[in-house]
């Protein structure tokens, strides 16, 4: 199903419902009054606000569909937005239009958001339930929710009282948007007798499937799973791509100014006063490169033990950071391939080389390793905090927003072409100039062991079609796509793999 907005229908939709939230608000007291309907989506992090905004997208009221605006969003933590800094979980309750399908259309739905762990924990829990062997131990064996949303209205699992409202922007339209803050969450574990809780409740007990930003494929060998994707579901390929760049602290992205200065790639004024290491000059006209070999070089188990940061032109013995994300993140997945060639480039011909973990740190060369995204955003801060040089792999779904506390780190060129050398940091990538992208995704559960439900399903497939229909941060459609957002001239056919092509 293609969406197609019209001017009319935006103008209607934010004259009628878009400057504050009804009375008639998805509140817990009418959640728990039900009927309702529960789905549970798991995986990618770095497509966090993405799929939230495609799946509001969906409701009443919202990005020119019909009837009452009544979206609200449970966080587990005050973040304004889901994937805007921090959290790793949150919810999602209105009433589903037309635009859902007809499983959903004028249902309550309430939609369980996790994105701990990464991409694989879209297909985890099934494998647990499934009899996976895991003895690697890459299976967490649990993953968190936001807890049941019935009666935590002053009730301490969610901040009490009236909700905040958060302005949400679909398609160049302002919403406003419910929201509760500090909400509570609750564990839930699998095993091949448990599916997450006693009721084994697709959708509540365990997830129904979600995103992950590389196929099932490239999991099962990174992670040495055993089990075919038929034992636990299926998959599609999206033909949606999002970008990815290299995001550093400040006090290496202004020894890197200083490098392209000396390079003639940008000009001596980039780095002049009032900018410092601590401040520096982000225009766009002085953002600086960093050659993908040297990402490389601190991301590479054989070569870190040599680092420290005068790789980068900075004083020999000082500190390098690499924020990595942990094996089971879909980020770390495609940072893996872009800078160490593994899988793609294991087998007899050899090439690939193995990430650095935690173990692997020197006094030099520090890997921190994070479970989301907003983790890697933290560390690269922190480092901004020590006068420290630190990297990391970020969505281009994400834009810094600074304080003098937080949100210090900015995204480079990468071996000289810019990720984000446009507002919706997707340009370069769609032209074919950037090629640190890769296709989404999207699993649905199904068989005897742990099958979504119908609407959990049903979701999958109208947040997909949302998703290739929408003009979102970072992303956009392949031309194997037929989806009406912003296309572009290459495509990887779903296979994380393979260059991309015209």
């Amino acid at each position: 199903m293609k969406i197609k907005l019209t001017p009319g229908s935006l103008a209607l939709a934010v004259a009628a419902f878009g400057a504050t939230p009804l009375a008639c608000a998805l509140t817990p007291a009418r959640i728990a009054a039900g009927p309702t309907t529960y789905v549970w989506l798991s995986g990618s992090s770095s497509t966090q606000n993405s799929v939230f905004r495609s799946v509001i997208s969906l409701c009443n009221g919202l990005a020119g569909n019909a009837g009452a605006n009544d979206v609200h969003m449970y966080m587990e933590g005050t973040t304004p937005e889901p994937g805007k800094y921090l959290g790793d979980r949150g919810a999602y309750a209105c009433t589903m239009s037309a635009a859902a399908g007809a499983t959903l259309s004028g249902k309550k739905v309430v939609v369980y958001h996790t994105v701990e762990g990464g991409s694989f924990n879209t297909y985890a829990p099934h494998l647990s339930m499934a009899g996976e062997p895991n003895p690697n131990g890459y299976l967490p064996g649990s993953i968190k929710r936001v807890n049941n949303l019935a009666g935590q209205d002053g009730a301490g699992k969610c901040a009490a009282g009236a909700p905040n409202t958060t302005n949400v922007t679909l398609n160049g339209v302002s919403y406003a948007v419910g929201r509760y803050n500090n909400c509570d969450v609750v564990t839930k574990s699998f095993t091949t007798t448990l599916k997450g809780d006693a009721l084994g409740l697709p959708g509540q007990s365990y997830p129904d499937g979600g995103f992950s930003d590389t196929e099932y494929l490239v999991n099962k060998q990174n992670l040495l799973i055993t089990k075919a994707l038929s034992t636990i579901g299926s998959e599609v390929a999206t033909n949606i791509g999002q970008a990815f760049g290299a995001a550093v602290s400040y006090p290496l992205y202004y020894q890197l100014q200083k490098n392209s200065i000396t390079s003639g790639d940008i000009a001596a004024s980039c780095t002049a006063a009032p900018f410092t290491a601590a401040s520096p000059n982000l225009t766009r006209a002085c953002q600086p490169d960093l050659p993908a070999q040297r990402y490389s070089t601190v991301a590479n188990k054989d070569s870190i033990s040599g680092v420290d940061g005068s790789l980068f032109g900075g004083a020999i013995g000082s500190v390098v950071t690499l924020a990595r994300r942990i094996p089971t993140s879909g980020t770390q997945s495609v940072s893996n391939m872009r800078f160490l060639a593994k899988p793609c480039a294991t087998g007899v011909s050899g090439g690939a080389m193995e990430p650095a973990v935690t173990a692997d740190s020197t006094t030099t060369a520090i890997v921190n390793q994070q479970s989301g995204t907003g983790g890697v955003k933290i560390a690269l801060n922190n480092a901004t905090g020590a006068g420290q040089f630190a990297m990391g792999i970020i969505s281009m779904e994400n834009t810094p927003a600074p304080t003098a506390t937080a949100e210090r780190w900015a995204f480079v060129k990468l071996d000289g072409v810019s990720p984000n050398s446009d507002t919706q940091q997707r340009a370069k990538a769609m032209d074919g100039a950037y090629t640190f992208w890769y296709e989404l995704s999207a699993f649905t559960a199904a068989g005897a062991v742990s099958p979504a439900s119908p609407a959990g399903a049903a979701l999958i497939v109208a947040t997909t079609t949302m998703l290739g229909n929408s003009d979102l941060q970072g992303i956009f459609v392949t031309p194997a796509s037929s989806g009406s957002g912003p296309t572009s001239k290459g495509a990887r056919l779903g296979n994380s793999c393979q260059l991309a092509i015209q």
